[in-house]
């Protein structure tokens, strides 16, 4: 196996002097942004010294002062906040361009007024921290930033909201066995996903750039997160991603997929405000891992195909196995069989491209989620489990 292409860091200038500082004292402030960020509303952690030492690490006590006034997902102009700060104006809105454009924590939406808000801390801030199209701007700060993270999200705390909740994401088939799936919507098909939109947009898989920067990253290609349609306008002009053809996209995936990636995106079909889609794996992909390592589906809805053993021929020689993302096939302990375990498998049919003896193929599943037509309805739908799971996550929390 080829060895992994490491993130190469910005180590000849150091972080506070590229922009990145950070706090060392917590102060009242980095408290009141630990209790935005752990929210159920935002799918948050719950309080503990790792997010405290996050919080801390994203921002500075200057910084800090200014993003307790930030409510998340509702954005503020930079004079609102100022108010509130008792700050001139003047002397706010450059510490929060620099949030939202160099640092890439805070979001800012809109030209005039510009407004800034905070997002969950993942998804939402963690991406927006990583994402970059050249590898050479990530410097120390990230990869603290990236340990910090991988500790919260190993503790677990996205499983509590993953059980109830409308599934965001599907999984497309391998494209190898699209031509012979029957029953295959033409939504399982990225060409034809792809086909309606003429803008594209290419850069680098967050997860994956994550676990090389804590030194646990595979070889598997870094760039292959997709924009499609209006959805990559704002991470074009942003310098987030590069300007692609559809034809690179579509290499891209390609690409992926033989290196043992899988790829989804977007539940929803023919949104005019386009899609976004990623080839991830199973070793880095936070989605992914959340089957793996906690047994809950997390975003991703119930596959449209499932596959299907004969028996007889069936070699045990292990490829399947070790070709599944997710850990739905394993090996026995004696490793004389392989054990399946639908519910944890995500219908993408790696399992199938690997096995020699064609003893596998996919089928069409039974109760799939139907997609809906854009996402205002996927959230709608959404609404009630997502409140329901909010409500019992923080009942947890206050009275354990």
């Amino acid at each position: 196996m080829a060895k992994p292409k490491l993130v190469k860091l910005n180590v000849d200038v150091s972080a506070a002097a590229a922009g990145f500082g950070s706090a060392s004292v917590a102060t009242s402030a980095h408290h009141r942004i630990v209790k935005s960020y752990s929210s159920p509303l935002l799918l948050g952690p719950p309080p503990s010294g790792d997010l405290l030492e996050l919080v801390m690490h994203m921002y500075t006590a200057e910084e800090a002062e200014l993003v307790q006034h930030l409510p998340p997902l509702r954005p503020r102009p930079a004079e609102k906040v100022a108010a509130l700060a008792h700050r001139p104006v003047e002397e706010v809105r450059p510490v929060l361009d620099h949030l939202a454009f160099t640092k890439a924590v805070v979001l800012a939406a809109g030209k005039t007024p510009r407004r800034y808000t905070i997002l969950p801390v993942v998804p939402g801030t963690f991406e927006m921290a990583l994402m970059t199209p050249d590898l050479s701007t990530r410097n120390s700060w990230h990869q603290k930033f990236a340990e910090i993270f991988e500790r919260i999200y190993s503790a677990g705390h996205l499983a509590d909201y993953s059980r109830s909740n409308r599934a965001m994401l599907r999984v497309l088939p391998a494209h190898q066995l699209t031509g012979a799936l029957h029953g295959a919507w033409p939504a399982d098909k990225l060409e034809e996903v792809l086909e309606p939109h003429h803008r594209f947009a290419l850069g680098n898989c967050q997860c994956r750039l994550a676990m090389q920067l804590v030194g646990r990253g595979c070889d598997r290609p870094l760039e292959n997160c997709v924009a499609i349609g209006p959805m990559s306008k704002p991470v074009i002009a942003r310098g987030l991603m590069r300007s692609v053809s559809k034809q690179t996209v579509l290499d891209a995936k390609r690409e992926a997929e033989q290196r043992g990636c899988v790829t989804w995106i977007g539940n929803t079909v023919q949104d005019w405000r386009g899609n976004v889609s990623c080839s991830c794996c199973g070793c880095c992909c936070h989605a992914l891992r959340m089957i793996a390592e906690f047994n809950v589906p997390a975003m991703i809805c119930r596959p449209h195909f499932l596959p299907v053993e004969d028996s007889a021929r069936c070699k045990v020689c292990r490829l399947c196995s070790a070709a599944c993302p997710t850990g739905a096939r394993r090996l026995t302990a004696d490793k004389d069989a392989v054990v399946y375990t639908k519910s944890r498998c995500i219908g993408c049919g790696l399992c199938v491209v690997a096995c020699p003896s064609q003893a596998l193929r996919l089928e069409p599943a039974e109760r799939v989620q139907q997609l809906d037509g854009s996402i205002g309805a996927l959230l709608l739908k959404g609404a009630p489990a997502y409140l329901a799971t909010t409500a019992r996550v923080w009942a947890r929390r206050l009275f354990g």
